[in-house]
């Protein structure tokens, strides 16, 4: 076999196995304490308020500043990842969030506060940006499955910070404790992160292994990616909407208890679970009938959340279902989408436009949400931002060009 002078220089030899799954559950964990640290503030949101005298609106600010932190930084975080390693994100982003968590318990003010809130979400999206890129690389034959891995990963944190968090309140009697417990834990996954994950796990495109990507975009100014882009755009307006008013117009508008809204909306939560099984079918499915379904699927569960029944046990069912199609579905659909749709190069270019996609969606979701509410009422702005948009996405997904997505191929090494 003739070796070209490329490939003179053999590549280090590639981790698989037990060894690269053991890697990768650590990486997971990071994202996992991510989603803790995320969580834990809003639990202790009244306690907050309460120290520093902010009215409800700077709460909620307080509360979601941090999807405009990822939203910024997605594109540029994705850039930086082909000049300064996935390794490198991972440990500056997973450290960034511990540190401004720690460092939230500090703040003299509304002013600095919100600068740590802002940088904990600045370091969420070096993170997410990374472990993605990480996923598509060192695992190229099962893509899907471990991006979807990463969106159970951080499923299991929003379930585990929230409990942990109030045992934590109720055992020291302030809101520090845990915010300090959590930013511990984040620095020390770090630490071993440093330690246990070499870079060329993280580094990994395939190459070195007999299964290796081929294809996609050269650029993410194509037509493949813009699309989902695009279409990335309406799933955050649509499930951010969800996510930050559905509670209200269980409590508002139908009359249910604290304990109804919390079932129906940690159901939702619990579906992501499910996120696994959403990578997967990525995998294997053709992108404009899997986003597609996916899409249409959300949007009739949401549309049935809207239009009734409204008791509890139905809501909490519907609510389940659309977290499953939507979270567990769309969301994990659209980050590996985004992924395959351009060249192993340049991987990070398309998880930064996704963060970047969905949190600048996120970020002003609610706002758009409450204008239909005061336009059209909840149900007729459930039914065009939340079942609108989901559907529009799905039939975008319908031009979606499967040619042109990169796929794997095999290798001969001598």
């Amino acid at each position: 076999m003739t070796i070209s002078a490329a490939s003179a220089r053999p590549a280090p030899p590639a981790v698989v196995g037990a060894p690269a799954v053991a890697m990768y559950g650590l990486l997971l964990l990071a994202y996992s304490v991510n989603a803790m640290d995320r969580m834990v503030f809003p639990v202790l949101l009244s306690e907050v308020r309460q120290e520093y005298g902010f009215s409800l609106d700077q709460s909620g600010l307080q509360s979601t500043i941090f999807a405009l932190g990822m939203g910024i930084v997605g594109i540029p975080a994705g850039i930086a990842l082909a000049r300064f390693g996935r390794k490198l994100l991972v440990v500056i982003g997973t450290a960034a969030f511990s540190a401004a968590t720690v460092l939230t318990v500090f703040s003299t003010g509304f002013a600095d506060m919100l600068v740590w809130r802002v940088l904990s979400g600045v370091g969420e999206a070096l993170q997410l940006a990374a472990i993605l890129t990480v996923a598509a690389g060192a695992f190229p034959r099962h893509r899907g499955l471990a991006i979807g891995a990463v969106n159970m990963a951080f499923a299991t944190g929003s379930v585990v910070g929230p409990v942990a968090a109030t045992a934590l309140l109720d055992h020291y009697g302030t809101w520090h404790a845990p915010m300090f417990a959590f930013g511990a834990l984040g620095l020390l996954v770090t630490i071993a992160v440093v330690f246990f994950v070499p870079r060329r796990f993280t580094e990994a495109t395939g190459e070195q292994t007999r299964e290796h990507t081929v294809g996609g975009s050269r650029s993410v100014l194509r037509w493949n990616p813009m699309l989902l882009a695009a279409i990335t755009v309406l799933f955050g307006l649509a499930d951010f909407a969800y996510i930050g008013l559905y509670a209200t117009y269980l409590r508002d508008e139908l009359g249910f208890t604290s304990g109804q809204a919390g079932l129906a909306v940690g159901l939702s939560g619990l579906a992501a679970f499910a996120s696994p099984l959403g990578g997967w079918l990525t995998d294997r499915v053709d992108p404009r009938v899997c986003l597609g379904s996916m899409n249409t699927l959300a949007a009739a569960a949401a549309a049935a959340l809207f239009l009734g029944p409204h008791d509890p046990a139905w809501q909490a069912v519907l609510s389940f279902l659309f977290g499953l199609f939507a979270s567990g579905g769309a969301y994990v659909a659209l980050a590996g989408l985004l992924v395959k749709s351009v060249q192993p190069a340049i991987a990070g270019h398309g998880s930064g436009m996704f963060i970047t996609c969905v949190y600048v969606a996120a970020g002003v979701s609610g706002w758009v949400f409450s204008r239909f509410v005061a336009a059209l009422g909840w149900t007729g702005a459930g039914l065009v931002q939340i079942t609108g948009f989901s559907l529009a996405g799905a039939l975008l997904a319908l031009l979606l060009r499967p040619a042109l997505f990169s796929t794997t191929a095999r290798s001969e090494f001598s």
